[in-house]
């Protein structure tokens, strides 16, 4: 049975936010923080980004494994996915599916974390399974800035897992050249290596993308 809550996850309130529709193929939607794990926790990104108004359903350090939840897997997510406008109107994907999942990875784009060490990994893809979102990434890898609209709604319409970059209409640049076979192995074998690197100093207050200001809603 699922659980809106994942087992074993430390929790943080994300504050108010909209509940999901309920309908649709269930997706979960992968960025960074542009952050390096090494040096920040998955809590202490998770505070930012409430304090931003961004708040994910989960925050993952994949160094330390550590795994920090925001809402609950009925709420929506507080960060705007898609930013499409079609006359006029504010179009924001992460209000389709019977849930759209969202996880912040403590990293970098520039860095893809599948490079790394992905502890914790495994528990993190059976909460996301339990809530039906099956371990397919349709939009391939992400970076692909080449594919055009009507695939991309397409390919989402599927659900599944996704870039941030491959929501419908993103601007998004997260969470960078990252492999969604190594994410979808579970961190198994061959999917945990990498050399470890020198931290990278953080920029302040450094947003997860550039974004439109998302609209009020009500709660």
């Amino acid at each position: 049975m699922a659980k809106a809550w994942m087992p074993g996850a430390e929790r943080i309130d994300g504050g108010p936010v909209r509940t999901a529709n309920g309908v649709g193929a269930p997706r979960a939607v992968w960025t960074v923080t542009d952050s390096d794990p090494g040096v920040w926790s998955a809590a202490e990104e998770a505070r930012r980004l409430i304090h931003e108004g961004q708040a994910t359903h989960l925050v993952w350090n994949p160094v330390s494994g550590q795994v920090v939840q925001l809402l609950a897997a009925t709420r929506r997510a507080g960060m705007a996915l898609g930013h499409t406008t079609t006359y006029g109107h504010y179009l924001d994907h992460g209000d389709e599916g019977r849930v759209c999942l969202v996880v912040a990875v403590v990293g970098t784009k520039t860095r893809p974390f599948t490079n790394g060490p992905m502890t914790g990994l495994s528990a993190l893809l059976e909460w996301l399974d339990s809530w039906g979102v099956s371990r397919t990434w349709p939009a391939g890898p992400p970076g692909n800035r080449a594919v055009g609209v009507e695939e991309t709604v397409r390919r989402w319409s599927r659900g599944g897992h996704f870039g941030h970059d491959q929501v419908p209409g993103s601007v998004a640049t997260a969470p960078g050249p990252v492999s969604p076979g190594r994410i979808l192995s579970g961190g198994g074998a061959g999917a945990s290596g990498g050399q470890g690197v020198p931290p990278l100093p953080r920029g302040s207050g450094m947003p997860l993308a550039h974004q439109d200001p998302q609209p009020s809603v009500a709660t």
